[in-house]
């Protein structure tokens, strides 16, 4: 079990080093690193930090911010409060330990007082707010009911003042902060309206487009699936309730086509809708509303985007998932344009990877198109990813799953993936990634017809069963 230290106890290391040792701080903060290290233990804590005048006590800049910040809160005016809650947000952002330093000495509780008085002062409130971001990145245990009620209560007053995006940005930053890896925050907010209180944000400031990427990164935060200490998550619920109740799925569509020309936006947009699709009627929704065409946009209008282009594939992966949308996609000549992309861009891992989750789909169960993805250059698009980037394990395993999805049922199509060295390209994926890939580049062995030595999982005893 590895061993950690609390921040008093390396302060207190340090402070002996200094009184005792006659060591300036920096030398005894180096010392004191040294002496915990050599006994095997983390010094994950706070090491900026200053002495008291008269060098017998430890002062940590955060700690100080905060402890001026609940004076000036003691007072009508509380006029001086831009520079120490500039400090807390500076020191925040520098690590985890920050963080919890603030929480230790009641940081959350001091931002929350601190944001109800100062609600009709914009510039105040506005890094405030900015300062709580700061404090909840990686830390969101801090949430309370009281936070999320100060939270929507805000986004409703803001998001109508089109005028001054950032304190909208922010307030759907925050909301993103306190959602991730943390199911119970989740489950809080949606609980509260936060669904309804965001989508009606995300519709009031359609036209900027920084709160109109934070405001997507706040919606998608609740259809994670990522609090190991949760057992289950709500995830599907909340997506159900994103489209069926919010209808985001329209909603980001619509905004989506005035934003066509700006590729983070769109890529955020196009992720959104991409996270909702989670049911075939979701997927057949997304098409009835322009999913398609957007994309065909994207991959027309929009070659050089990289970026861009992989949120698209991964869309029209998603939504390729219900058989009659496969259908149409294949007319639209999306999947064409995606071989084209993959060839545009074989140097982007994460392309490539979505390219190939794609046209896996898009060929699964359909031998007519496998055959026209193959003829169209798709093989070798595949062949040619898993060529350059030997060491990525998720695009070998897409690779090796899209070559078993395109010869499965089209037995003629082997010889074209063995003339190109698709054999050779699956052993290889199989000695660099070991045993994750060992099922899955078998699987696309034995479907190219391919020397492929088969494990047997159970034999039976020959003993017959009693009765």
């Amino acid at each position: 079990m590895v061993k950690v230290i609390s921040q008093e106890t390396f302060d207190a290391a340090v402070l002996e080093n200094v009184i005792e040792f006659d060591m300036s701080l920096e030398d005894a903060i180096i010392e004191a690193e040294k002496e915990f290290s050599a006994m095997d233990v983390r010094t994950d804590v706070v090491k900026n930090f200053t002495l008291s005048e008269d060098k017998k006590s430890v002062v940590h800049f955060i700690v100080k911010a905060l402890e001026e910040i609940r004076s000036e809160l003691e007072l009508p005016s509380g006029d001086n409060l831009q520079e120490p809650l500039a400090t807390v947000r500076a020191q925040c952002k520098l690590s985890v330990a920050h963080r919890i330093l603030a929480n230790q000495h009641n940081g959350y509780d001091t931002l929350l007082n601190l944001m109800k008085k100062v609600q009709d002062d914009p510039e105040l409130l506005e890094q405030t707010l900015k300062a709580m971001v700061a404090l909840t990145e990686t830390n969101p245990d801090v949430l309370t009911p009281e936070g999320i009620q100060l939270m929507h209560q805000l986004i409703n007053d803001w998001k109508s003042r089109t005028n001054e995006p950032t304190m909208a940005e922010y307030l759907a930053r925050w909301s993103v902060e306190c959602c991730l890896k943390h199911e119970k925050n989740r489950q809080n907010l949606v609980a509260n309206g936060s669904l309804e209180v965001l989508t009606a944000l995300l519709q009031a400031q359609r036209s900027c487009s920084k709160v109109v990427r934070a405001t997507c990164k706040a919606l998608r935060a609740f259809t994670l699936d990522d609090d190991i200490r949760q057992e289950f998550s709500k995830a599907h619920e909340h997506a159900r309730q994103l489209v069926e109740d919010h209808d985001l799925i329209t909603i980001c569509l619509g905004i989506l086509k005035d934003y066509l020309n700006e590729s983070d936006t769109a890529s955020e947009l196009l992720s959104t809708v991409s996270k909702l699709c989670v049911r075939a009627e979701y997927c057949q929704l997304a098409v009835d509303k322009g999913a398609l065409v957007v994309i065909n946009d994207v991959l027309v209008s929009f070659p050089d985007h990289a970026g861009l282009n992989k949120q698209a594939m991964l869309l029209l992966k998603n939504m390729v998932g219900n058989d009659k949308v496969k259908e149409e996609a294949m007319k639209t000549g999306a999947p064409f344009l995606i071989i084209s992309a993959l060839d545009k861009h074989q140097a982007v891992p994460g392309l490539c990877e979505a390219g190939i989750s794609a046209l896996s789909m898009l060929s699964l169960r359909v031998p007519a198109h496998a055959t026209s993805l193959l003829q169209s250059g798709g093989a070798d698009a595949i062949i040619q990813s898993m060529k350059i980037h030997p060491k990525e394990k998720q695009l070998q395993k897409l690779g090796c799953m899209a070559i078993r999805n395109m010869v499965a049922r089209v037995p003629e199509n082997q010889k074209y993936f063995l003339e190109i060295g698709a054999e050779n390209i699956i052993q290889q994926a199989l000695e660099n990634h070991g045993q994750p890939m060992k099922d899955v580049t078998q699987a696309a062995l034995r479907d190219l017809g391919a020397d492929v030595k088969l494990q047997e999982q159970w034999k039976g005893t020959g003993h017959e069963i009693n009765r």
